[in-house]
């Protein structure tokens, strides 16, 4: 690897030297303009017929090419993890398309170092800031309910906008019935796990102290405990991405329960199908409250001969209750309810498997995807 990091370098250098000019770096549209890349240009042919026979790989292009989210100090910004993201050769140069669509209005920074001995180049770029609409404000916050398990353990966090990354946890506060607040509770991850939309956030409560038998558990003590209140705290400080704050604090006061170790068992569930020749919905009763997340793109509807029927899943009922929709009216006729195993109640608990698990237990690297079909019939 080092090799090929020293060889792109020499490249760029030598590149650079003969051009006497550096390279031009620019917001781009994608092919399908549905989406925007960076791109460096100003790169001669000879230069990019070598790095196409270099063949970079994704560390060795992060090495001398990167993008994080601006803010902060120069040392921060080259610390920072990059953006998660592809690099691709075109005829004039490199362009780097990003996972997740760039925010408007969010400043992000291009790091491109010129070789191991030299200061970086720091580029800051931003696609132009909408007009500014309605402040934003939270419009859900998932598991719902009033009494949750004490082995709860992740929040979804719903935005009406887009708020500000990074740091997020210093809005977020854990508040117990006798008024102390849960000292840091939530898994913080320098990679938030935000919605390709940047509209939805998981949290996540730390595994290790939500656990049985773990240390962090052990030495710090649950985070929920059973019998008692808590109230969980979003903080209207928390400000959109041009710097407004929330429209309001958001609070819920919640009651924890015993933990719930079951799997989730798909045969326990309750379909209620609809009639032919209508567009009614099928309606789906859940024994438990699952991830609601999980739910509208882990389960669907397929006619007998095995065809993906279209229509629009909606969860609801405290994520106990599942309606389908269909685009066209239903046939008569055999259908099946499809799941993917994998899904989760909100304790982590899965299809044929708990969360608390034999820790001695073989740990596969990859999970087996597998699905699971209920037959209905529509009269």
């Amino acid at each position: 690897m080092l090799v090929a990091i020293c060889m792109i370098w020499e490249l760029l250098l030598m590149h650079q030297v003969r051009l006497e000019e550096a390279p031009i770096i620019t917001l781009a549209k994608t092919d399908t303009h549905d989406s925007t890349c960076i791109e460096v240009t100003k790169l001669s042919m000879e230069l990019l017929e070598k790095l196409m026979k270099a063949k970079p790989s994704l560390k060795e292009w992060q090495s001398v090419f990167r993008v994080v989210v601006g803010g902060g100090t120069t040392d921060e910004l080259l610390a920072r993890t990059p953006v998660c993201g592809t690099y691709s050769l075109t005829e004039t140069g490199v362009r780097f398309d990003p996972q997740f669509p760039l925010v408007p209005g969010l400043e992000y920074v291009v790091i491109l170092r010129d070789r191991a001995d030299t200061q970086p180049r720091l580029t800051r770029l931003a696609l132009p800031k909408p007009p500014s609409g309605p402040r934003v404000g939270i419009s859900a916050v998932y598991p719902t309910g009033y009494r949750l398990p004490e082995n709860t353990l992740r929040w979804y966090i719903h935005f009406t906008g887009p708020v500000t990354r990074g740091n997020v946890y210093r809005y977020l506060k854990l508040i117990r019935d006798d008024g102390l607040e849960v000292k840091e509770p939530f898994l913080e991850v320098e990679e938030e796990l935000w919605s390709a939309d940047g509209l939805r956030l998981t949290v996540f409560f730390h595994p290790g102290r939500v656990k049985r038998g773990l240390l962090p558990r052990l030495e710090e003590g649950p985070i929920l405990e059973e019998g008692r209140s808590y109230t969980l705290v979003i903080s209207a400080r928390w400000p959109d991405t041009e710097g407004r704050p929330l429209r309001t604090e958001y609070s819920r006061s919640f009651t924890v329960g015993p933990p719930d170790d079951e799997p989730v068992d798909l045969s326990q569930w309750s379909i209620i199908a609809p009639p032919s020749g209508s567009e009614a919905p099928l309606i789906i009763r859940l024994p438990k409250r699952l991830d609601h997340a999980m739910l509208g793109r882990v389960v669907g509807v397929e006619d007998s001969t095995g065809q993906k029927v279209q229509g629009v899943m909606t969860v609801g009922g405290g994520e106990r209750v599942l309606s389908f929709t269909p685009t066209n009216p239903w046939l008569p006729g055999e259908y099946k309810l499809v799941t993917d195993t994998r899904l989760e109640d909100v304790c982590g608990n899965r299809v044929g498997e708990p969360f608390e698990v034999d820790e001695f237990r073989p740990v596969t690297a990859r999970i087996e995807v597998k699905y699971h079909e209920r037959p209905f019939r529509v009269r």
